[in-house]
């Protein structure tokens, strides 16, 4: 399994608790139970095998000029990076797409024999959970998050530890 893309997961009131939870400056490394990353945690786990352990985190971000192409977890050469530790990723777009201009989630997936083109994720993404796998040794998903402009993309990442 590469990645999993769980459609309409958030409903508005859970996206208007994340704007809320920016709003009191709880936007990166918050707690675990509060509501709807309690929600989110639930879900992916019926999925794949993460841990909450000390270096699990979630981040609320708003990233104008992008990110790059990267693996979480692991350097493009496969060597361990600053988040090592991670195993598995999950994101959310949490802005309408139609509040920004570009701001499109792409990846590279091996499943995809003879793509000669990255795929995107960008209308789909709103309210919707990818899950992904992070880390060296758990095939990681090769991605990026293309700039954007004309307003705010926030997004919703979750970083995890995987089961022992």
């Amino acid at each position: 399994m590469r990645r999993i893309l769980l459609p309409n997961v958030l409903s508005e009131t859970m996206i208007e608790e994340c704007r809320i939870h920016l709003e009191e400056g709880i936007h990166r490394g918050g707690p675990w139970d509060v509501y709807p990353i309690d929600h989110l945690v639930e879900v992916i786990r019926e999925h794949v095998p993460i841990k909450l352990g000390r270096k699990s985190y979630w981040n609320l971000e708003c990233m104008s000029k992008g990110h790059d192409w990267h693996y979480d977890g692991c350097e493009l050469d496969f060597e361990p990076n600053h988040m090592a530790w991670c195993q598995w990723s999950a994101v959310t777009l949490l802005s309408p797409p139609d509040e920004f201009e570009g701001g499109e989630f792409q990846f590279w997936d091996d499943d995809d024999e003879g793509s000669n083109a990255p795929q995107s994720l960008r209308e789909e993404l709103y309210r919707s959970l990818l899950i992904y796998p992070s880390g060296a040794d758990n095939d990681p998903l090769l991605h990026q998050a293309t700039p954007h402009t004309n307003g705010e993309r926030w997004m919703l990442l979750m970083f995890f530890e995987g089961e022992d």
